[in-house]
């Protein structure tokens, strides 16, 4: 059971993604950048770090195979409300470490569907649950003409909802979920694509023009001089590692920020609004590029929940795989896309093969997003050409190509069609095998049994020749990790972040368990490990990317073949030692490592295409000693201090003055007690290590000593 099976509800609307990026850096962090003027503001400084869900709604119910509905007359949770359901706090976006920003985790989330609320159309039937804490995976940039950053990228989350409320009422309002709580009361399984997310903020410029500018519009000249500083922030560095576009300064927020900081809160409130409209930059800067229709910063979300097994993987559906394959002549590839088959009981007592692939964060779009193709925000069938799912059969000659690709069904090929497939039905298409697409001589029952032991692909027909744009490997094998983000405290001997690791690496075969197969994890090495993360869609741009994965010898586990179990599943133990502090030139605690696998057998690794991010990231944190009676002066000013700086939204705490930590002792040590999947857990980034936290909870509950 998962969300690619029955029954399943599928949910549309946006994302709102407001991290902090100051600590977009490991150059930001070191005690020499210690001056705003020094530091890369990137795009967002004064970043809150909320994740949350923004106007979704129920778009359509699966009960079972052909029987489904877009619409409340037949089942009311159709149009209801998918929240993020929280009093105290929102949920967060968080990054593992400066050196590795592609595993974007959300913490704190408890997801919502239905429920009473001020809608008049509300019905009363609803289920909560928490999600699991975890990062997207499968990240690409997703849009052929997008804009020139991670607004054109695509990716997806997957995790369990656990601790379920369930309100439905002894005669339910939706069938829907009466029958998900039936078949799965403890768990339910959750898979959502993000893309169209608008990272472009407004721009405020501080130059000498605009301070002349606020004195002719009466502002006092020595307000003005008071704003000289921000005539030197800057977003980031020029490809020569020089700040580039000295006083364009991001966002609104953050000017409001440094406005309070630099004149004081009456000064800042009396020439505020001023200030804002002389330096606003001119267009296109108020409004969203061209190439992106979302508002800055949020996105686009289109989603699917469904029920979930016991003892079954958090993160990961197990099921087939297609992969992008390199297309001759075009810049266009398409992203992986999970899929699985199952034979079903029709009415009339025979069996018929469904085929339910998720081509959610698939297909390239022309410019980012689903929701209005018209425009180009939609899948870039231009490009792809008229798309057709086949089989691969090996019996007219083994391997992947066009000669022995068989069609067995068409995807919508028409612009709306594909639009209302991605958002209403959260990009998962379910087809049985089509007998007017076969060749002659070929029954539906034989084409069946090919599609459940023969790679899979999808093709796309054009003026100028079909093209194979994604294709299953030959054998049907297809493996995963878990979970896949680490963090690894030396030292601590239990509970989770504690000094070991357990990696759960699942394969399967045709979307079978692959019972006996061998897999082989490696450690990357520094050199690879510094050229995969800047590569990436998440940390790629990022300035001092260095010194990571060393040394080599702090991660330990098992180089030989492990082999996988009935389930298909096998264990990977890694233990972690203090690394020392390979980072110290820029005061970032801990080491970033990154650990790759794949199957053992180099015949099967040969033919088996793995995402480059399908890996294991782990930070592993430094032990350290510290004084037996910590103070401020000999311990913690070295640790709170930093934050302060990396996170100004925090600003009203201080953390870098004796005096304003001690007047707010009692919430700073509350957040930082919390649990780290608390949305309320302190630091936001989740970066201090349990032996950092525990010194810190240690110097507050001896009365903060001097």
């Amino acid at each position: 059971m998962s969300y690619l099976t029955y029954p399943r509800l599928h949910f549309s609307g946006g994302f709102l993604a407001d991290p902090s990026t100051v600590n977009n850096t490991p150059d930001n962090y070191t005690d020499a950048n210690n001056e705003i003027t020094k530091l890369q503001l990137y795009w967002n400084p004064n970043g809150t770090g909320i994740f949350d869900f923004q106007s979704c709604l129920v778009t359509k119910v699966v009960y079972g195979p052909g029987d489904e509905t877009t619409d409340p007359a037949v089942d009311p949770v159709i149009g209801q409300p998918v929240i993020a359901a929280y009093a105290m706090a929102a949920p967060k976006l968080v990054d593992l470490d400066p050196d590795q920003q592609n595993t974007s985790e959300i913490w704190g989330l408890s997801l919502q569907v239905a429920g009473v609320s001020a809608n008049p159309a509300s019905i009363s039937d609803f289920v909560r649950g928490d999600y699991v804490a975890g990062s997207y995976n499968a990240v690409w940039a997703q849009a052929i003409n997008g804009p020139r950053s991670s607004g054109s990228g695509c990716g997806v989350y997957q995790s369990s909802l656990t601790n379920l409320s369930w309100t439905t009422a002894a005669k339910p309002q939706s069938k829907f979920l009466s029958l998900l709580q039936q078949q799965s009361p403890k768990q339910l399984s959750v898979n959502f694509v993000v893309n169209a997310h608008n990272n472009a903020p407004v721009i405020y410029l501080f130059n000498a023009a605009t301070l002349l500018a606020l004195v002719k519009n009466d502002v006092p000249v020595n307000i003005a001089a008071k704003l000289l500083p921000m005539t030197k922030y800057y977003m980031n560095l020029d490809s020569k590692g020089v700040p580039a576009n000295l006083g364009q300064v991001p966002t609104e927020s953050y000017v409001n920020n440094r406005l309070t900081i630099l004149l004081g809160q009456a000064d800042a409130d009396t020439y505020r609004a001023t200030i804002l409209k002389i330096t606003l930059a001119p267009p296109p800067s108020p409004v969203p590029p061209p190439n992106i229709n979302t508002l800055f910063p949020t996105g686009l979300l289109t989603g699917t929940i469904g029920p979930l097994a016991t003892a079954t993987p958090v993160f990961y559906t197990p099921s087939r795989m297609m992969a992008p394959l390199t297309v001759p002549n075009s810049n266009v590839q398409c992203n992986f896309a999970p899929f699985c088959t199952q034979e079903v009981n029709k009415s009339d007592g025979s069996k018929e093969v469904l085929i339910t692939v998720n081509l959610g964060n698939s297909l390239v779009t022309d410019k980012p997003g689903y929701n209005d193709p018209a425009q180009g925000f939609g899948v870039a069938l231009y490009a792809l050409g008229e798309l057709f799912l086949v089989y691969f059969d090996q019996h007219q000659g083994t391997g992947i190509s066009l000669s022995n690709a068989v069609p067995i069904a068409a995807l919508p090929n028409d612009p709306a069609q594909m639009a209302e497939l991605m958002t209403v039905s959260g990009g998962i298409l379910t087809v049985n095998v089509d007998p007017a697409l076969l060749p002659p001589g070929l029954t539906v029952q034989q084409a069946e049994q090919k599609v459940l032991t023969m790679p899979l692909g999808l093709i796309g027909k054009k003026s100028l020749g079909p093209s194979i744009w994604l294709a299953e490997n030959i054998n049907g094998y297809n493996l995963r990790a878990d979970q896949f983000v680490f963090r690894m405290n030396p030292g601590t001997t239990s509970g989770p972040n504690s000094a070991t690791a357990l990696v759960r690496l699942y394969a399967t075969k045709f979307g079978q368990p692959a019972a006996n197969i061998g897999l082989q994890a490696t450690l990357m090495s520094p050199e690879d490990s510094v050229a995969y993360t800047s590569n990436t869609m998440g940390t790629g741009g990022t300035s001092g990317l260095k010194n990571i994965a060393v040394p080599q010898n702090a991660l330990s586990f098992n180089t030989a073949p492990l082999m996988t179990n009935a389930q298909g599943m096998a264990e990977l133990k890694i233990v972690g030692t203090d690394p020392g502090f390979p980072r110290a030139s820029q005061n970032v605690d801990g080491q970033i490592y990154f650990v790759r696998y794949n199957f053992a057998d180099q015949a099967i690794a040969k033919n088996y295409t793995q995402h480059l991010d399908d890996l294991i990231s782990i930070l592993l944190f430094s032990q350290q000693t510290f004084p037996e009676n910590p103070t401020w002066d000999n311990c913690i000013q070295f640790i709170l201090p930093q934050y302060a700086k990396l996170y100004p939204i925090m600003g009203r705490f201080k953390l870098d003055d004796y005096a304003t930590v001690v007047q707010y002792a009692e919430p700073i040590r509350t957040v930082l007690a919390k649990p780290m999947d608390d949305a309320l857990h302190m630091p936001v980034i989740r970066d201090l290590s349990i032996q950092r936290t525990q010194i810190i909870l240690d110097w507050f509950a001896n009365h903060t000593p001097k």
